[in-house]
């Protein structure tokens, strides 16, 4: 028999097959190298939306919410704001954001309350702490500095000056007394008025200043009050 041509030959010649776990598949390295950058990406954006100090999250599909700045109050509402005003004795006056539907009270403790100056009885009577505010308003708490409105004539105790024709003087036939109840016109300026007329008759009030008997100050102050027949 040719041992060339036995079979079992060719099964000899083949390796051996080792005993042991199956290979493990190896993962390229620009995959890695993809991945980590990624991570290193997303960290450092999550960084910059935390840390970036401007005071706005900016959440998906949202608008920023800014933080309160400037003294300006911004009020923590879903809905419309209203900017308002308030000024005179509170602590803070200025300028104010406020959620829809606040009222003038809410705005007064937005500012920090009353200060040392208010008038509290005009505070009490002329505001409504209970009112809502509209957009723009500005509300004024009254101080005890405040000028006081202008009274009607007669309110003070003091009396009008005569303006009637009938009230006024006539400056060519009135007595020394009646010449004396004029302002800034006393006896000797009285006897000034009559030495005058005497010398001769005024023909206008207008002499008074112009013939010398009245300075201009008390000519400005006797010509209303004064005329000539």
């Amino acid at each position: 028999m040719d041992p060339n041509a036995a079979p079992w030959r060719s099964l000899d010649s083949e390796a051996p097959v080792e005993d042991g776990p199956p290979a493990r598949a190896s993962i390229p390295l620009p995959a890695i190298a993809a991945a980590a950058g990624a991570v290193v990406l997303a960290f450092v954006a999550l960084l910059l939306a935390f840390g970036s100090g401007t005071g706005e999250l900016v959440v998906a599909g949202g608008e920023p919410v800014p933080a309160a700045s400037g003294g300006i109050a911004v009020a923590a509402s879903g809905g419309s704001e209203l900017v308002v005003e308030i000024v005179g004795a509170v602590r803070r006056p200025g300028v104010y954001r406020l959620a829809h539907g606040s009222r003038i009270g809410d705005l007064v403790d937005a500012a920090g309350g009353y200060n040392a100056q208010v008038d509290v009885d005009r505070a009490s009577r002329d505001l409504n702490l209970a009112a809502a505010l509209a957009d723009g308003d500005q509300v004024r708490v009254p101080s005890r500095g405040d000028a006081i409105a202008a009274e009607p004539p007669g309110a003070t105790g003091d009396v009008p000056p005569a303006g009637g024709p009938a009230d006024l003087i006539d400056i060519n036939i009135a007595t020394s007394a009646e010449l004396e109840e004029l302002p800034g016109v006393g006896p000797a300026t009285a006897a000034k008025i009559i030495a005058a007329r005497e010398e001769q008759p005024f023909a206008s009030v207008e002499e008074l200043r112009s013939r010398g008997v009245l300075g201009e100050k008390t000519f400005e102050k006797v010509s209303p009050l004064v005329v000539v027949h």
